[in-house]
């Protein structure tokens, strides 16, 4: 297994692929991270009039917003891992190479189980770098108010890397089912790109904003990893820091948790537990799925 992994890791190593994608989920994710946080400036004075913040007594400075625009970046970002996962098995299909990795492999599963091995770890590098654009795009778009601790940051990194790595195996599997590059990338851009954004939106509509079944849906469980950390976080810090917290309703901090979950855009999404526990229930049945197709095509 340990020599099929290295046979991978080069093989991906050889391609260009591999840090074209990177190269490009660094720059989405370092620009809105940096576009978000600076532009958070013009919404700054509205958001210390808001209800919460009024009735809690708190200050903005209380308050590290930018975990939402971090949060935010980072599930833009993860269309490019998912992208990545996706032609992993698709090319090889399409270019009929995977005949002679069978070939010079054990056996097919023991290939396919380094597929996955490997992919997984590729989907880490991909969190871990995207996270780190996204980091600094806060930074310097901020001009360092308004930060994450240090504590918060690495929840939310830890999530953002499950995510990536959950991503791109999801995708690893779909690009195994369908089996075509080209057909794996259109697939997969469109549901990350509109139909699973707007299948969100619909849904959460429909259910007034409430956790609903956009949140069971892969897109709305991935968001929700780091978006119900996000929301958790805010909420937690209001709780801390609040001088009248008396007066807020646990309604009205429900509300700010929806509305922070919103922004960060985990729509209709669950708690960080239940929305990790979904998403991995997603990607593995895709992958799968999509090893089992594999596994069991006529090659010849």
């Amino acid at each position: 297994m340990g020599k099929l992994i290295k046979a991978e890791f080069r093989k991906i190593l050889s391609t260009k692929l591999w840090w074209g994608l990177l190269l490009i989920a660094l720059l989405i994710a370092g620009t809105w991270a940096g576009m978000l946080s600076s532009a958070f400036g013009d919404l700054a004075a509205e958001l210390s009039r808001s209800e919460v913040m009024r009735l809690a007594g708190l200050q903005l400075n209380d308050i590290s917003f930018s975990v939402v625009f971090l949060t935010r970046a980072i599930n833009i970002a993860t269309i490019f891992p998912m992208l990545f996962g996706g032609l992993a098995i698709a090319s090889e299909l399409g270019r009929k190479t995977i005949t002679t990795s069978f070939l010079t492999a054990p056996n097919r599963a023991m290939l396919l189980g380094a597929k996955g091995i490997t992919y997984a770890i590729w989907g880490a590098i991909y969190g871990i770098a995207i996270i780190g654009a996204a980091t600094l795009g806060i930074v310097i778009g901020s001009g360092g108010d308004h930060l994450v601790g240090f504590s918060t940051w690495l929840a939310i990194a830890a999530a953002g890397v499950l995510s990536c790595v959950l991503w791109t195996l999801l995708g690893l599997g779909v690009g195994a089912l369908i089996g075509s590059p080209v057909g794996t990338v259109i697939v997969l851009l469109v549901y990350g790109l509109a139909l699973g954004p707007i299948s969100d939106l619909v849904f959460t509509g429909m259910a007034g904003g409430d956790a609903n079944v956009a949140g069971a849906l892969p897109n709305g469980a991935a968001n929700g990893l780091t978006g119900a950390t996000a929301a958790d976080t805010l909420a937690g810090e209001i709780q801390a820091n609040a001088t009248g917290m008396s007066k807020v309703s646990s309604d009205l901090l429900e509300g700010f948790q929806d509305t922070a979950r919103f922004a960060a855009g985990g729509l209709g999404s669950f708690g960080l537990a239940a929305s990790a526990a979904i998403f991995f229930t997603w990607a593995m049945l895709f992958l799968a799925l999509g090893l089992w197709r594999t596994q069991s095509r006529d090659i010849t």
